[in-house]
């Protein structure tokens, strides 16, 4: 008889309902036929063991009821204006570091936060760009224009160019 950490005869009765009423793609079968042997030296009866059962199906029900119900909720779940000036802001800097958040977005059915946060963040990649391209030009057309006012006739003079 194979011994198991923490001992089967040492576990809680629902543990060992649980593991009594497995398949053996979770549990070995000797840990199933312990679980049943020591069930029924605990004298735990077969309507005892399937009230347990049904709640553990009622709980599962309820919480597939929820989850669906949360899912469905995230549906139309939407940024504040606050949030969105953020993502906006900042969201190109950190979108690495976001870029699992947007897929986990899908994931948990907010579909529409998955697509607000989409176009923001092509909007504030967008705005960055223009933002360092103008900065940019900006700056080479003020250092050109210092460069046009240097007065270099006495350069060319010194060095025969005039």
């Amino acid at each position: 008889m194979t011994e198991f950490n923490p001992p089967i005869s040492e576990r809680e009765t629902e543990e060992l309902i649980e593991i009594a009423h497995s398949s053996t793609e979770h549990w070995k079968l000797d840990a199933i036929n312990q679980a049943k042997k020591e069930l029924i030296r605990r004298n735990v009866t077969q309507k005892e063991q399937n009230e347990v059962i049904e709640k553990w199906k009622k709980e599962a029900d309820e919480y597939f009821k929820n989850e669906a119900d949360r899912l469905e909720k995230n549906k139309t779940e939407s940024y504040s204006t606050w949030e969105m000036i953020l993502i906006f802001i900042i969201g190109p800097l950190k979108f690495f570091r976001w870029y699992d958040d947007v897929f986990t977005l899908r994931k948990e059915n907010y579909y529409l936060k998955f697509k607000q946060r989409i176009i923001i963040l092509t909007l504030g990649f967008i705005s960055w760009f223009i933002f360092i391209y103008t900065s940019f030009h900006s700056y080479e057309q003020k250092r050109l224009e210092e460069i046009e006012k240097i007065d270099i006739s006495d350069w060319k003079k010194k060095h025969g160019y005039e």
